[in-house]
């Protein structure tokens, strides 16, 4: 019960928060639906074997096609150099 009391109190102060525009403000009120979608997706594509980012077939054992697989790769390495 008193968990349940506080969680309304949290709740009215990130309702209070003034977000910059209503997609923001959506993205943050509804954060662990979008992202539980997303996850589910992500895995029945996986079971399909298509690509994650697109329709095409996936490489064996990796969720993404030739190109984006090549895509990732390059983002990777650009993203490591830098550290």
């Amino acid at each position: 019960m008193f968990k349940r009391i506080l969680e309304k109190i949290r709740k009215k102060k990130r309702e209070e928060k003034d977000y910059p525009n209503r997609f923001v403000k959506f993205y943050h009120l509804n954060k662990k639906k979008l992202n539980k979608e997303r996850r589910s997706s992500y895995h029945d594509r996986k079971k399909e074997g298509t690509c994650a980012r697109c329709k095409r077939k996936a490489v064996e054992g990796i969720v993404f096609c030739e190109y984006h697989q090549a895509k990732q790769k390059e983002y990777n390495r650009k993203a490591r150099s830098g550290k």
